[in-house]
């Protein structure tokens, strides 16, 4: 099976974390050449990857009428190596375990930002549910600027189950909730954490709040009632790099 990925920084990222995923390489015939193209020349010849000059109108098929800024890759598509049961197998690799639960992120554009920016925040794992939740596709890929392939990604079926697992061994569960009354910057919060953001209009469901160790909110103004989840995302998880670098 195959997948695509576009767009010159998620080629180039994949390039340099995962240059064997990729298939070939579609370039727009007469593209002007770049500093970012002649990087992905250097990786194409270095790593042996065939490349094809084609037309815009190929391209704009191939990749949905998407931005594609004039590449694209055609990757292999894997299974994903990990399963549930390597979960523990990979937190106990951490002195402490920083972990990301997305509970119900079902907009494949909110999904490839908040696995950017996990990745960004040095996440050392991140667990989603196997329904209601966007797939890893190129979509994903691309708005993550390929560092969906940087860090584990599991899909589980339960993710109470999973959460009590991490108690069992543990980590502290916190749960984002924009109608608790714990805000976050009021709390200390020490590692090892297990972070759990819902959708921006849903929030994570009742059933996951009632096995949150604690809920913690972002204060907002002005009448806003709630942040995109991966401007939230980020909010959360580097502020609580920033309580535990100090």
């Amino acid at each position: 099976m195959e997948d695509i990925i576009f767009g010159f920084y998620p080629i180039i990222e994949l390039l340099k974390n995962n240059p064997k995923s990729f298939k070939k390489i579609y370039i727009l015939d007469n593209k002007q050449s770049n500093n970012k193209l002649k990087e992905i020349f250097i990786n194409i010849k270095k790593y042996s990857i065939p490349y094809y000059k084609t037309t815009r109108q190929w391209l704009n098929k191939k990749s949905k009428n998407n931005v594609h800024q004039g590449i694209l890759g055609i990757i292999f598509l894997k299974k994903s190596k990990y399963h549930k049961n390597d979960i523990i197998k990979i937190i106990k690799k951490f002195k402490n375990p920083f972990i990301l639960i997305l509970d119900r992120i079902t907009d494949p554009h909110n999904l490839g930002a908040c696995i950017r920016t996990a990745v960004a925040a040095k996440v050392n794992i991140i667990i989603l549910p196997k329904h209601h939740s966007s797939k890893l596709n190129s979509t994903v890929k691309k708005v993550s600027c390929g560092t969906s392939e940087i860090l584990p990604i599991i899909f589980v079926n339960s993710l109470v189950q999973i959460i009590h697992l991490l108690k069992n061994n543990n980590i502290t569960i916190i749960g984002a909730d924009n109608k608790s009354k714990n805000i976050i910057y009021n709390n200390r919060i020490y590692f090892p954490i297990c972070i759990i953001m819902g959708s921006e209009n849903k929030g994570i469901r009742p059933i996951i709040k009632h096995n949150c160790d604690i809920l913690l909110n972002i204060p907002l103004f002005n009448g806003i009632n709630s942040l995109n989840v991966s401007v939230a995302t980020g909010i959360f998880l580097f502020e609580i790099i920033r309580q535990n670098s100090f």
